[in-house]
């Protein structure tokens, strides 16, 4: 097992941030009305740069608990209104206030373009998840990508723990910070065990996932982008020191007036939990890591932000490596190195225009032991990108930008003689987007993204369309359609360079009401591929047998339904996904539904929380119907099916008191009830004498997982 228990002290780390949430230590409430008195329903209350806050209710009216003290700011926020920021020092008694909202001069956000969008943040009122709800999703263990997988249209496969949406593979989806490309936000996969993101959600103040029709800002992803945007100045100094099962982490911040440092640095081992619960996996050396990271924010000038975000991290384990379809055994010993770094610049160039400019640097490297054989990989980028954007009255926004950049990968057998296989490819793009409000019930945005790359020499332009309309006075529907690029993998590209770029269209329609606390999307989508690459068998190092000769359909049908407040402590959310999707891509001999694919998946994820004691509960419950798989022993291709994915998750945390410090006390359950999950089969190459071939299931490396974290906070109460 790797790392899929790391960042679990996420969810009491959150529980401190957000302290709130378990120690009512006072009550901040009241109601939210505008000019006209008339009450304002699902306005978003919060205390900034905290995830302490509440939504009104159909009266106005609002409450929230929070541990914060002293000098802080409340800001209410709703659409067609501007955002209100109050000054309020908290000193432990109970605040009560009259929220008075002015209408926006500019009603741009009356309607907003929601299809393929589920913005994860605290600001946005098309708000779905915010850090809190990501971090405290039992299923995700603190995941981003392990939380997104309970939003409809998104899969995370059992044994690959990366995000799969809507009918493509985990490649098809790219990762952003501040706008910046983050080249491996996973951790590196090793056969059949699942990897797991590198980052935790209380890095960022807002995460974008976008399952399709995503902004001419954005190229290279043929299905989906998880746009992650970090936090501002941190609010305070603290600090904190975790012991887990499974390693320990210390984390501070310092604050100045204009400035501000964070950093985290955390230690795991596997060799406590393995000895605990003893994984299927034959580990020779246990999985551990070391990783760190440092945010440094300043403020220039009125309104400008530069942000600083350095990361790195050191993993290795040894382990045995079954080969059902060789009857073989081999000793696999990795040790992964990655480093990322962005510095981006954000501010106003006057009453209408502003930008960010950013630069970011991506080293990921391998030292792999396969089979006996030393292999190096190395993975290496930098980007630079300028945005612009005009602000405006009928064309609310106007945005274009410009971005270059540069791309190695290299992979190296140390044999006699030396295998390298490398491959190059320096980019650049320009994107030019509008959002036209003719009417404050009616959105149009219309963009357009030309990519050019050095390995084909070509261009490739993509134009892009989205369109709001405001149905109801709680309800809206969205249209989103474009073209999508991008560049086949280096699996691929190391045998053949000059492959041309695969290409996705995106078709998206999606309704959404809104009312109170309660939220209900409703979206259909279709995409068709094209350029999809094909060749005869894995690794085959004839250049001439790769083409971009492949093509795929994925349609489907997503429901998503949220409900926070109509059972007093109760918030819960419902996520279906349906999904017919086929392809002939890779050594696929014919069209065929992708192994990764299930026609249906669930989610329900439910958290309450008990006044005393002081308890924060979660679970959640998983479901996802079979998958295909090749069967040797049966007629036609990808005809098998693997039983369906069942999991119960569940997390209690409690929050009490230690030295006059607080202290917090979480266990997180995976898979209760020890359903026995199947992710597919492995089979012999040849069949035995009665012709059969011998197989052997593939299992998750272990079917349940306890984990025990506490969390000290330094600073006394």
């Amino acid at each position: 097992m790797k790392h899929t228990i790391r960042l679990i002290s996420l969810i009491a780390t959150a529980c401190l941030v957000s302290t709130g949430i378990l120690s009512a230590q006072q009550r901040i409430s009241g109601q939210v009305l505008d000019a006209r008195e008339t009450t304002v329903p699902g306005a978003n209350i919060y205390l900034e740069n905290t995830y302490d806050g509440a939504s009104s209710d159909a009266e106005g009216t609002f409450s929230f608990p929070t541990g914060e003290s002293g000098d802080q700011t409340l800001v209410c926020s709703f659409i067609g209104y501007e955002d209100l920021r109050v000054s309020l020092f908290l000193n432990g008694r109970d605040t009560s206030l009259v929220l008075i909202l002015k209408e926006s001069a500019q009603a741009m956000e009356e309607v907003v373009i929601t299809a393929g969008h589920f913005n994860a943040g605290d600001k946005k009122k098309a708000t779905i998840l915010n850090a809190m709800d990501i971090a405290s999703t039992a299923s995700a263990l603190g995941d981003i990508y392990g939380a997104f997988a309970t939003m409809p249209g998104a899969l995370v496969p059992g044994e690959e723990g990366r995000l799969f949406v809507r009918g493509g593979d985990s490649r098809e989806t790219r990762t952003y910070m501040d706008g910046m490309w983050v080249q491996s936000p996973y951790f590196t996969k090793v056969p059949d065990i699942p990897t797991r993101g590198r980052f935790s959600p209380l890095l960022f103040s807002e995460m974008v996932f976008s399952t399709g029709g995503y902004s001419a800002e954005f190229g290279q992803a043929l299905s989906s982008v998880v746009d992650l945007n970090t936090n501002g100045l941190e609010p305070q100094d603290k600090g904190s020191v975790s012991l887990m099962s499974v390693g320990g982490s210390v984390s501070g911040s310092k604050r100045w007036e204009n400035s501000s440092v964070a950093g985290t640095l955390m230690g795991t081992t596997s060799v406590l939990h393995h000895r605990l619960f003893r994984p299927r996996v034959d580990f020779l050396r246990d999985p551990r890591t070391l990783d760190g990271n440092l945010m440094f924010r300043k403020r220039v000038g009125e309104e400008g932000l530069l942000k600083i975000f350095l990361s790195h991290n050191r993993s290795s384990m040894e382990l045995m490596v079954d080969h059902v379809a060789e009857d073989t055994c081999d000793r696999l010993a990795l040790t992964d190195r990655s480093g990322f770094g962005t510095a981006v610049l954000t501010g106003r160039i006057n009453e209408n225009w502003r930008y960010r400019g950013g630069v970011a640097v991506n080293l990921d490297g391998n030292d792999m032991v396969y089979r006996s054989l030393p292999i190096d990989e190395t993975h290496r980028s930098g980007q630079a990108k300028l945005v612009v954007v005009r602000e405006g009255n009928l064309l609310r926004q106007l945005r274009l930008g410009a971005e270059s950049g540069l791309e190695t990968q290299e992979q190296s057998v140390r044999t006699e003689p030396v295998v390298r296989l490398f491959a190059r490819d320096r980019w650049s793009a320009g994107f030019l987007e509008g959002d036209l409000v003719p009417h404050p019930a009616l959105a149009l945005r219309l963009g357009i993204r030309l990519e050019h790359t050095s390995l084909t020499e070509s261009f490739r332009v993509a134009p892009r369309a989205s369109l709001a309309l405001k149905t109801g006075e709680k309800s809206q529907v969205s249209l989103a359609t474009g073209i999508f690029h991008q560049n086949p993998g280096f699996t691929c590209m190391k045998w053949k360079p000059d492959l041309e770029p695969e290409e996705a269209t995106h078709v998206i329609l999606n309704f959404q009401r809104e009312s109170g606390n309660r939220i209900l999307r409703l979206e259909a989508y279709a995409k068709k591929y094209t350029k999809l690459v094909t060749y005869q068998e894995p690794d085959d190092v004839e250049p001439d047998h790769y083409r971009n000769d492949g093509h795929g359909l994925a349609r489907g049908i997503d429901v998503f339904w949220r409900d926070r407040g109509s059972i007093e402590g109760l918030d819960y959310w419902l996520s279906y996904g349906f999904l017919d999707t086929k392809r002939r891509y890779r050594d696929y001999p014919e069209t065929a539904t992708p192994s990764f694919a299930s026609t249906h998946a669930f989610s329900a994820v439910a958290k309450y929380y008990f006044q005393r004691p002081a308890l924060f509960t979660t679970l959640t419950l998983t479901y996802a119907s079979p998958r295909p798989y090749q069967d040797p022993n049966s007629a036609g291709f990808m005809t098998g099916r693997t039983p369906a994915y069942r999991d119960i998750s569940m997390g209690i945390t409690h929050l009490t008191r230690l030295w006059n410090r607080r202290l917090v006390l979480h266990v997180n359950l995976n898979n209760v009830t020890a359903f026995k999950n199947v992710f597919g089969y492995e089979y012999t190459q040849e069949p035995d004498a009665e012709g059969v071939y011998a197989s052997r299931a593939i299992l998750p490396p272990m079917d349940r997982q306890i984990v025990f974290v506490a969390i000290l906070s330094l600073e006394k109460l």
